[in-house]
């Protein structure tokens, strides 16, 4: 089973945890999103202080997700500019990056998942990344999950947050297509907006527009 470590921030008493995402209903088995682990977690976790908590993983499909990151993240900063620390280490130990970050000014009740982790090959080069979620964006009746995406550098041995990564909303990892989809539910109530998102040689991510889906 792999390992991850969660930070969960202080939570008022009357929060209620709930998931950082919808599993979108997408008909493509071979599609990832980090909603379902968010979910388990956000399920099983009870109100804290804030503390590292090490949760254990299902294993995974992906065959090319091989490695075994430790991650720790420690979010700080919750009632003014939400910010993280994220440390990640090999599975010997060695750290491999320190890196900081400023998250979204959302309402402390859209705060409860920020700093969750999520481990897959979001570029699909075989190498396993790490998301960090930023929380829930309220947006009229529904709501956008965005992550940090730590991507992995064979080269160096070091991760990098790809910085276009968190503008995609309730992100999916499509292996087959390899792509990033974002999604979201029209202003009509039935029809989901998809958005499809390319990884090029450089790191960056390329948009390729819109289609509609009608639930």
């Amino acid at each position: 089973m792999k390992k991850v470590l969660f930070n969960f921030a202080i939570a008022t008493a009357a929060a209620a945890l709930v998931a950082c995402g919808n599993k979108t209903a997408k008909a493509d088995a071979d599609s990832d999103s980090p909603a379902v682990e968010i979910q388990a977690a956000a399920d099983s976790a009870n109100v804290v202080t804030a503390e590292t908590v090490e949760v254990e993983e299902e294993p995974t499909d992906d065959p090319t997700n091989v490695e075994e990151w430790d991650v720790s993240v420690r979010t700080f900063d919750l009632d003014s500019e939400p910010k993280y620390e994220v440390i990640i280490r090999n599975s010997e130990g060695k750290t491999m990056t320190v890196g900081e970050r400023t998250g979204y000014d959302y309402p402390q009740d859209m705060l409860e998942t920020f700093g969750n982790v999520w481990q897959t090959d979001v570029n699909f080069d075989g190498r396993t990344d790490v998301m960090i979620c930023l929380g829930r964006e309220p947006v009229s009746d529904q709501t956008f999950v965005r992550y940090d995406a730590w991507v992995y550098d064979p080269d160096s041995g070091k991760f990098y947050c790809q910085g276009t990564f968190r503008q995609i909303c309730n992100p999916e990892v499509d292996r087959e297509e390899q792509r990033i989809l974002g999604h979201y539910i029209a202003r009509d109530g039935q029809t989901r907006v998809y958005s499809a998102h390319y990884w090029q040689k450089d790191g960056n991510i390329q948009s390729v527009g819109e289609s509609w889906i009608a639930e």
